[in-house]
């Protein structure tokens, strides 16, 4: 099947742009929830595919695409050993005095056209022929001997030939590879005195050329990656990074569109002061420990929780670093988790909150009291119930609200998708590029929809809270995430959260809450425990009683007393208003 009778049966509709075929709808991602059109291009030869959605980005060659609609490719060793690759069709006629002028007005001599072969078609179109080590001549690149008009197809090439690196045969193994996007830059590169210069045959969209050429390229140590300035280019450095990985590899970075315009406008010198300073590609995953800036725990950004003997403990809460809160149902977590972020609040910070239990009115009602402390709490009964209840007077609750604005965000969880990874981790991700948020709350793991594997449900938690790791460090925040604890597990330890032990090991800090009995003699309502403490490796229980009006924890030697930065202090002003729900 070729990929014009693949497209036609497959991704209709679509464009024609050039050699590209551009399919209304990704067949990975279909466009996304917005449904996105045209955001993908095929390549009309090779059929590399690749979309452009940041959230898809799906890069892909034929056989691949192939096996996504279910249709079993033919096997690239099998075609290999029956028939080959096609030999080019073409001959390679000599080049004219219109293409030497054209050449010379791109920066490229006669002496570095005929190293390189360049050939005419009797066309009036340059023919650029590919050879391999052996000096068979595998493959053919054609373009016009002259400026390309806008929307003018600028090249093409013979079908079903080899594909292989431009300028094989002038590479000499002493020296490192440079690798260029186009046959011109190439050029440019070996016009400017550089040594083992060659091009990628199919542009950025098709990487079939490492396969085939694997031998020759293992016979070199470094290889310099020379891009064109734009996304294609950056696309296909990042390509062949990936698969290259056991090479010394190095990017040039220059400030033109590519190799060939560099040459042209900025002359050999520049382009030889860009090659002598690339910059090495680093081993994903390895980080060398020698340039790494050294860790001063003073100077750490961390946000304080308010309460003196956690903050003590724990050194507060640094950037980067995910927090379990575990106990069971009803033992203060959600209480404590309000009050760090009020606590961030009034130190600065911007919040955002995840609630899978409450809605943000809720929310909301309960901040208010502990926002206000009793100071400012009135009480009324309900006529319905007869059951009394608890409101934040005029005119401090405005002052609340209007503290909040622009710095307190909650998940809204009653739109479509609510509550779904997916959905939470993109509105905390925007929470941080859009609203500076930095101090992040789950509120809990048991409520988020995860998206199961066959490995099920724990592994579903594992893996979110992975990412919710993997989030915390990428974007430099706080998260803190409540997980209750196993059933019946009688004292809590960091082993007895529900799911598997990566939650537990993937955390930096693990903490507790319980209520204390009434059978015995405690002088405090609920027990902290500190179970886990990465950094300061302090252990702890602190103490923390409750006031039921204000809905706040505290340290009794302290009191209820905290006062936040939500406005002027006021005398309160009673209000006859409507019941907060």
């Amino acid at each position: 099947m070729t990929v014009r009778e693949f497209a036609d049966k497959y991704l209709a509709p679509y464009k024609l742009k050039g050699n590209e075929v551009i399919p209304e709808r990704c067949p990975f991602c279909h466009g996304g929830e917005h449904g996105d059109k045209y955001t993908f291009a095929m390549n009309a030869e090779t059929g590399a595919y690749n979309c452009k959605r940041g959230t898809c980005g799906v890069q892909v060659a034929f056989p691949d695409l192939l096996k996504h609609f279910g249709i079993e490719p033919p096997s690239r060793q099998g075609k290999t050993a029956a028939a080959g690759y096609k030999r080019p069709l073409g001959k390679v006629g000599a080049i004219t005095i219109q293409g030497l002028n054209y050449l010379k007005r791109r920066g490229i001599s006669q002496e570095t056209a005929k190293a390189y072969r360049v050939g005419e078609d009797g066309k009036g179109n340059l023919i650029f022929p590919f050879y391999d080590e052996t000096m068979r001549h595998v493959f053919t690149k054609y373009r016009p001997a002259r400026d390309v008009k806008p929307g003018e197809r600028k090249s093409w090439r013979d079908k079903d030939t080899k594909p292989i690196l431009y300028g094989m045969q002038l590479c000499d193994p002493a020296y490192p590879l440079c690798i260029f996007e186009g046959e011109l830059d190439a050029m440019s590169g070996y016009e400017a005195g550089l040594s083992n210069c060659v091009s990628v045959p199919s542009g950025a969209q098709d990487f079939t050329w490492i396969d085939t050429c694997w031998d020759f390229l293992e016979r070199f140590k470094s290889i310099y990656l020379f891009g064109d300035n734009d996304e294609p280019g950056q696309q296909m450095q990042r390509a062949i990074i990936e698969k290259l990985v056991d090479w010394d590899l190095f990017t040039v970075i220059h400030e033109c569109k590519d190799a060939n315009e560099l040459l042209v406008t900025k002359g050999a010198n520049t382009v030889l002061t860009s090659y002598a300073s690339a910059k090495e590609v680093p081993i994903y995953g390895l980080l060398d420990l020698g340039e790494i800036e050294p860790y001063d725990p003073a100077k750490a950004k961390r946000v304080l929780s308010g309460i003196s003997g956690i903050d003590h403990a724990l050194g507060g809460f640094q950037y980067g670093d995910l927090t379990v809160w575990t106990g069971r149902r009803g033992e203060g977590k959600s209480t404590m988790l309000n009050q760090i972020a009020l606590e961030a609040l009034d130190r600065g910070e911007k919040v955002c909150m995840y609630s899978g239990e409450l809605n943000a009115q809720r929310v909301q009602y309960w901040l208010d009291l502990q926002a206000a402390g009793p100071e400012y709490i009135k009480t009324k009964v309900d006529k319905s119930t007869g059951k009394e209840v608890s409101y934040v007077v005029q005119p401090q609750k405005s002052y609340i609200h209007d503290w909040y604005k622009g710095r307190l965000f909650v998940y809204d969880n009653t739109i479509s998708g609510a509550g779904e990874e997916k959905s939470i981790l993109k509105a905390f991700n925007a929470a941080v590029s859009r609203k500076n948020c930095s101090v992040f709350i789950v509120d809990n793991l048991m409520t988020a929809r995860l998206s199961q594997s066959r490995d099920g449900f724990f592994q579903a938690q594992s893996s979110f809270v992975g990412k919710l790791v993997e989030f915390a460090a990428k974007r430099n925040v706080v998260v803190h995430l409540v997980a209750h604890p196993r059933k019946g597990s009688d004292e809590i330890t960091g082993d007895d959260i529900a799911g598997t032990g990566d939650i537990a090991n993937r955390a930096a800090n693990i903490i507790s809450m319980g209520k204390t009995s009434e059978d015995e003699d405690y002088s405090f309502d609920v027990g902290l425990r500190i179970l886990k403490n990465r950094w300061e490796g302090v252990t702890c229980t602190v103490g923390l009683n409750y006031d039921g009006v204000s809905r706040r924890l505290f340290v009794p030697s302290q009191g209820n007393t905290r006062k936040y930065g939500w406005g002027p202090s006021q005398i309160p002003i009673e209000i006859d208003e409507e019941l907060p729900f």
